[in-house]
């Protein structure tokens, strides 16, 4: 005796088959949370980077930030690929509100 998981298994199939059922995939979803993180204290004046040479033709200097982790630290620069040929890179900045506090707000390829 067949089983139920086999009978409907096989009837699924020739539903399928028959192109009464269709099959879609879709990508994965992506979710991205910001918090805006406003602070008291202004960032110390950004410092004197050394730009090295690239490391690969077309790559881009992203420069260095004052990123506040409970005090200031410096995050150093670095080099970027663009996401295409056409991109450029848009410099993070922290802006101060009308309160006074500041905000980062981060850099982008556009």
């Amino acid at each position: 005796m067949k089983s139920a998981r086999a009978t409907v298994g096989a009837a699924a199939l020739a539903v399928a088959m028959a192109g009464g059922l269709t099959i879609v995939s879709a990508p994965p979803a992506a979710a991205q949370v910001g918090i805006d993180l406003w602070v008291r204290e202004a960032p110390p004046p950004p410092r004197q980077e050394v730009i090295p040479p690239p490391p690969e033709p077309g790559h881009v200097w992203v420069g260095g930030h004052w990123a506040w982790h409970d005090r200031w630290d410096w995050v150093e620069g670095h080099y970027a690929a663009p996401p295409h040929p056409r991109a450029h890179w848009v410099p993070g900045h922290w802006r101060t509100g009308p309160d006074g506090r500041h905000l980062w707000v981060e850099g982008h390829w556009r």
